[in-house]
């Protein structure tokens, strides 16, 4: 697997130090390029993602769509995979890649399939819930966005994409305090960049988004499978999605009151 690959592997970091030797580690058997965007980590990231040898530049958080574009303008490959630094590549989706990659003309957009691991646990449970997103692409038909709240592809080009059928694992949340942590991170993020909504429309969701996140995350998304953690970090999900809407609310009813 020594072999180069003319692909840039793209991480956003803020302060991974516990995660990232592994994320890179398992990477750098794609043989392409390592480039890590940190946003100003006060922990040893930067220098652990040096030793693994990644390119490292540093730019201050603009939100999710901004920074990895900002990513994508100092990759050196066109083809880019934007890999989470909480993320590490089984070696059946390396050599997944490096098959595709190989071919006379590699795909342009591929659906990588992402499984979540909760904390405590190694590997995904069996029949585990991925959902699936493109994140290895050719970045002269894709670019992310400039959304601060995600990094949405804007692709011009009608290429179908092709599906990698091994899915990476995907470590999201270090523990309960982190996972609570995040939900108001992301809630609060939403609620200042999002265009304001009507009072009345988020009045009524939330009522309903708590019950109806967790019924998604639980039953949906399988966290059934994964025993007593799965039902609590289903009650988690659950109070991202509701805090998300009343932070929402809270900032519309400021908006209202504005003489």
């Amino acid at each position: 697997m020594s072999d180069p690959l003319p692909l840039s592997v793209l991480v956003r970091t803020f302060n991974e130090a516990d995660r990232i030797e592994r994320t890179l580690r398992s990477a750098a058997k794609l043989g392409g390029e390592l480039v890590v965007i940190d946003a100003g980590s006060s922990d040893a990231t930067v220098e652990i993602a040096k030793a693994c040898g990644a390119k490292v530049y540093t730019n201050p958080w603009p939100g999710f769509g901004p920074q990895r574009h900002f990513g994508e303008e100092k990759c050196r490959f066109d083809w880019v995979f934007s890999l989470d630094a909480d993320e590490i590549l089984p070696d059946a989706l390396v050599a997944e890649i490096r098959a595709a990659m190989a071919e006379p003309s590699p795909p342009r957009l591929m659906l990588v399939r992402k499984a979540s691991i909760l904390p405590g646990h190694d590997r995904p449970p069996p029949l585990a819930f991925c959902h699936e997103q493109i994140l290895i692409y050719d970045r002269r038909i894709a670019r992310t966005g400039p959304n601060p709240n995600w990094d949405h592809l804007e692709i011009s080009a009608d290429d179908k994409p092709f599906r990698l059928k091994t899915p990476l694992w995907h470590y999201s949340l270090r523990d309960l305090h982190h996972a609570i942590s995040k939900a108001l991170y992301v809630g609060k993020l939403a609620a200042d960049t999002r265009p304001v909504r009507s009072v009345g429309a988020l009045t009524a969701r939330m009522i309903v988004e708590f019950p109806i996140a967790f019924v998604r995350y639980y039953i949906g998304r399988r966290f059934c499978l994964a025993g007593a953690d799965g039902l609590l970090y289903a009650w988690v999900g659950a109070y991202s999605r509701f805090i998300r809407i009343a932070l929402m609310r809270e900032r519309a009813l400021r908006e209202r009151r504005r003489p």
